[in-house]
């Protein structure tokens, strides 16, 4: 809304509440997840250098089978848990933040050490650990916080961006890889100069 001039300022809000979603009797995902929510305002102005949205419909590794709505078409035996095939999900994570991050580094004529933090979804410390070391950067530049939250989803990155606000380790021109994944897997990836 904001690139096409019908918007200067947006509100984006995150809620999540997957303890809702987990089965308390599949100890593979129950401990994994937790409950948040964040905010943020986006301003017009000259922040967001690069930004790739991607879909690949994988929908076996992650999911959630007929939601956990009103859905009148679900069937009244099947859950709707998630659904979460780890290995998987582990292997497409790591191999799409180095992808992803490479890609967005040489479309902008940058290299890894250009970038002074990588924020990226707080799904398992694992990933990030093999993204960075993918990436041969050091670990002062991968911020975490999933021991506190769990994996909140869309809210983990607000969050974490929150936190290193709060204790003064994002200054105006700080430079920020921001990357996510999520079910069906979905990615998202930009590259910001904080203002």
């Amino acid at each position: 809304y904001i690139s096409t001039g019908k918007a200067t300022n947006v509100l984006i809000v995150c809620a999540e509440m997957l303890s809702k979603l987990v089965d308390w009797k599949d100890r593979s995902t129950c401990v994994l997840f937790g409950d948040g929510a964040a905010a943020c305002m986006i301003t017009k102005g000259t922040a967001l250098q690069y930004l790739k949205l991607t879909a690949t419909g994988n929908t076996q590794a992650l999911y959630l089978p007929f939601g956990n709505g009103n859905n009148p078409f679900k069937p009244k035996k099947e859950t709707g848990y998630i659904n979460m095939q780890g290995q998987e999900v582990f292997k497409f994570a790591v191999s799409m933040i180095e992808n992803q991050t490479d890609l967005a580094l040489q479309t902008l004529h940058m290299i890894p050490d250009d970038i002074d933090y990588y924020v990226l979804h707080q799904a398992n410390k694992r990933i990030i650990e093999s993204a960075r070391n993918r990436l041969n950067q050091p670990e002062e530049k991968f911020p975490v916080n999933i021991e506190r939250y769990g994996n909140i989803s869309s809210v983990s990155i607000p969050i974490l961006l929150d936190e290193m606000m709060e204790n003064g380790r994002i200054q105006k021109g700080t430079k920020l890889l921001l990357s996510a994944f999520g079910a069906g897997f979905t990615t998202g990836t930009c590259v910001m100069i904080w203002e």
